[in-house]
């Protein structure tokens, strides 16, 4: 594998779905829960389109795989676990020691991810002096919830910022990466952000789930409105060709060039349309392993530099 500073992404068209229903659309024969819900689904969109708007929505917003097999992850010696109850769930903070006045960096996860993913971006700017604090979302890792989405993604990050203080940077890996730039766009103050494997288009994604899942045109469409609706906030105010122009902070973005979770074009869109980027391409990683590949991990912490409390 390689690792590249300024490397352009090449252009390729794509966005993010959840790993579980991407997987199986790959291969849907093997796959029987997919089969099970395209039966469910397409015998419902006919009979009752309106329950099977209902029961597509519930889907976007379920984690798959389930928090069930990360919500034990260890701990790492001396970082404090703190629990904060946030709507009809709870955001769980990984709090690494740090100097009372250190500057403070927040760093977040994707789509059926845990903060404990991001424990080695997490040491390293723990050494450089930062207090650093990982995140569960609602309904992932050691949050309570089985549930969320983008949205509320930003509402978290946005509630927890308020509740900790100024916060200098954010990290975000994958969906946590879309979160944290609608997270800044809606009021977050922050100097410096990383985006990390981020996609670029809810939209797209909705469209490529519901493809997996076999929806009729007319029951996506009503989903997205229903979701719009019930989060009151439309699909193209999240998408990065909105979000990205209206990020004056410096801002990294990192992706690898055989990601097929999020493809490189991704990173491409971002950098044309931040103000102020900086590309970080590596290869071979994917989607996830470059969260704990050193080259990557060391030139988040080059970007972020030592702190300045």
């Amino acid at each position: 594998m390689h690792t590249n500073t300024n490397d352009p992404a090449p252009a390729a068209g794509g966005s993010e779905a959840g790993p579980a229903v991407k997987r199986a659309a790959k291969k849907p024969s093997g796959n029987l829960v997919l089969k099970l819900l395209q039966l469910a689904l397409g015998v419902t969109q006919w009979v009752a389109p309106g329950t099977a708007v209902r029961m597509a929505a519930l889907l976007f917003r379920t984690p798959l795989p389930t928090k069930r097999s990360t919500r034990g992850a260890k701990v790492p010696p001396g970082v404090r676990v703190e629990q904060l109850p946030f709507e009809d769930a709870s955001v769980t903070l990984y709090h690494y020691p740090a100097a009372a006045h250190a500057p403070r960096v927040l760093l977040t996860h994707g789509w059926a991810g845990y903060g404990l993913q991001l424990a080695k971006v997490g040491e390293a700017l723990s050494a450089a002096g930062w207090a650093v604090i990982l995140m569960d979302q609602p309904g992932h890792g050691r949050s309570a919830g089985w549930t969320g989405n983008l949205q509320q993604f930003s509402r978290a990050l946005r509630f927890v910022g308020a509740r900790l203080g100024p916060l200098h940077a954010l990290v975000g890996h994958s969906m946590g990466g879309a979160a944290i730039s609608h997270a800044v766009v809606e009021g977050l103050a922050v100097d410096k952000l990383v985006l990390i494997s981020a996609p670029v288009s809810l939209t797209d994604e909705t469209h490529a789930m519901g493809k997996a899942l076999r929806l009729s045109d007319r029951v996506l469409a009503d989903t997205i409105a229903h979701i719009e609706a019930r989060e009151r906030v439309p699909f193209e105010t999240i998408a990065a060709t909105y979000l990205a122009p209206r990020i004056a902070v410096p801002t990294l973005v990192v992706h690898d060039l055989e990601d097929t979770t999020v493809p490189p074009a991704a990173a491409q869109t971002l950098v044309n349309h931040l103000p102020n980027p900086r590309l970080h391409t590596t290869s071979g990683l994917g989607h996830r392993r470059l969260l704990k590949d050193p080259g990557v991990v060391g030139i988040v912490a080059d970007f972020l530099g030592p702190a300045r409390g």
